[in-house]
């Protein structure tokens, strides 16, 4: 019987180790994983604020070489800051704080390659049409050539566009009046205000995701309204009613030799009204459009130079994507950012 009770007794302690061993192993395992998701957790973390510091020191990157080659050109531009600024990979292109590597880019539309592309540096949001101060008519012109629609579907949608911004007596009725915003599902009232963002279009009668981002690298809602020659779009030299051949013309005298946009051979233009008789010496132009410069020149809508630069500062991800973008606007005139947005 003795031998019996010891059997026993070893038996119980047996299991009771090897429940002992159970547990502790599920709680060994336990506390790992949640100790890994803990490091993964933090690895995560640590990695968004490289990011966001990556992001956030590219933008006062640009906004510190923008001012340099401001003060150093005495705020006048040159075929050598048109190319600092807008096409300048050494400075923009690779961001570094011992992380991701961090770029500045400008969606910028190439012309030669008909497409959009990011190129590195800053955008001239003096290039762009302000559809805040546009006529209707110039708008039109915009979309149909951006969109590639007919005057038709383009003036429906511009006449809906500067609806949208004036106040008073509506240049749409109907369908594209205050009473379609009211019976949405979810209605809203037309802002009768000028746009402060570029993406309030989105709310607009007739606008949507693919509209806007054709039209996006060819407008903007900042500055006063001129265009800067200089750096102005064959898309936007077309919509304010220039000849394609005229524009062709114009765009070839402006890059120089080497044919390329934004490079030290460019042919920067510096009073409005030299723009004729600057580009027939490159490129002999016939009466008529010389005519058609001076005409536009005549309008008020030039200048040659700017200080409202906008630009992406981003950090890409491994799998492809961004962890960290800011879009920015910044106004140098006033040293002050129009606008930050970051995702």
């Amino acid at each position: 019987m003795i031998i019996a009770r010891n059997t026993s007794d070893r038996g119980f302690v047996l299991v009771m180790a090897l429940w002992a061993l159970a547990f502790l192993t599920v709680l060994a395992l336990s506390v790992g994983l949640g100790t890994r998701q803990k490091i993964v957790f933090l690895e995560r973390l640590e990695d968004r604020s490289q990011s966001q510091f990556t992001a956030e020191a590219g933008a006062k990157k640009a906004v510190a070489v923008l001012l340099d080659d401001l003060e150093k050109n005495q705020f006048l531009y040159s075929p050598a800051a048109k190319t600092r600024r807008h096409n300048n990979a050494p400075e923009f292109g690779a961001i570094d704080l011992g992380g991701r590597p961090g770029e500045v880019v400008c969606p910028y539309f190439d012309e030669l390659a008909n497409r959009l592309v990011d190129r590195p540096g800053l955008c001239d949001e003096k290039g762009k049409i302000n559809i805040n101060t546009i006529d209707a008519a110039t708008l039109t012109r915009l979309i149909s050539i951006a969109l590639g629609i007919t005057s038709e579907n383009a003036g429906r949608l511009a006449v809906s566009l500067i609806d949208w911004r004036d106040y008073g007596q509506r240049e749409a009725t109907g369908f594209f009046s205050d009473d379609y915003y009211k019976n949405l599902e979810y209605p809203y009232e037309m802002k009768d205000l000028p746009y402060e963002r570029i993406d309030e279009l989105l709310l607009v009668k007739g606008m949507n995701l693919s509209i806007y981002e054709k039209l996006h690298p060819f407008i903007t809602v900042y500055g006063d309204g001129k265009i800067n020659i200089n750096t102005a779009s064959k898309v936007v030299l077309l919509a304010l009613g220039l000849d394609a051949p005229l524009v062709d013309k114009l765009l070839k005298a402006r890059r120089g030799q080497d044919a390329l946009d934004a490079t030290p051979d460019d042919h920067i233009f510096l009073k409005t009204f030299d723009i004729a008789s600057e580009v027939n010496s490159f490129i002999p132009l016939e009466q008529k459009e010389s005519r058609q410069l001076d005409a536009l020149n005549g309008t008020g809508l030039l200048c040659t130079d700017s200080l409202l630069y906008s630009f992406v500062s981003r950090v890409p991800a491994d799998g492809g994507g961004y962890t960290r973008t800011i879009d920015v606007v910044y106004d140098a005139a006033k040293n002050k950012y129009d606008y930050w947005y970051e995702k």
